[in-house]
């Protein structure tokens, strides 16, 4: 499949595009600066030049022929307006105009709960909040939107649970894990149209796609 990052020299994006490339799809990675941060060397791995700044049109063009667009940027809270929720929108709008409709965003847990937002995170909250509405209500995308809990840089177990934050069974989750289900999901085009919320867990990734799958037949 032909993917393009957002996003990917940031802690997820790293793993993602590692993951992606030995999969062996076509990875397009967009960075500021392509021959500086061509990170992972690969035949399948191109690094193009990229900027959340630009224009809807210009990143249409960047993403014309493309597949799937994975959005897995941020700010680390240091341009929340322009990155976390304007850069993220346009990417959508962009997607859109070139046709790309499969597109996957990365968010956060209590993105959606205002009533948890109080606190030196309010405004990082605030910004995915209303990135996220837009890709549900404003666009028509082949989505999907990830949640994750709080995040960790261990190793990943390849083992996760979806949507039980709210259970207090797990309540972290390896990036690199998240980078693969971010992988696998592309391939699982039965599943769109859902927010899916995820912590480490017993079961593995493919397996919980799986049942997921199976629970969307049947619904």
């Amino acid at each position: 499949m032909k993917v393009f990052v957002v996003g990917a020299n940031g802690q997820i994006g790293r793993h993602l595009v590692e993951k992606l490339a030995a999969k062996g799809d076509q990875v397009t990675v967009g960075v500021r600066q392509p021959a500086e941060q061509a990170i992972v060397k690969a035949a399948n791995v191109q690094y193009v030049l990229f900027n959340l700044t630009w224009s809807v049109e210009k990143m249409a063009t960047a993403f014309a022929g493309q597949e799937a667009i994975i959005f897995a940027a941020g700010s680390a809270g240091k341009d929340l307006l322009r990155v976390d929720l304007n850069g993220a929108v346009k990417t959508m709008q962009a997607a859109e105009k070139s046709d790309t409709k499969r597109y996957l965003l990365v968010s956060s847990v209590n993105a959606d709960q205002p009533d948890k937002w109080a606190g030196s995170l309010e405004n990082y909250f605030i910004a995915k909040h209303y990135a996220d509405e837009w890709l549900l209500h404003r666009t028509d995308l082949n989505y999907l939107l990830i949640r994750p809990v709080s995040l960790t840089n261990e190793s990943g177990s390849g083992k996760i649970t979806l949507n039980a934050a709210k259970s207090g069974l797990q309540q972290q989750v390896s990036r690199e894990n998240v980078a693969s289900l971010l992988a696998e999901l592309i391939h699982r085009p039965e599943l769109k149209q859902l927010e899916l919320t995820v912590t480490d867990g017993e079961t593995p990734i493919s397996m919980a796609l799986e049942q997921l799958s199976a629970q969307e037949w049947r619904v």
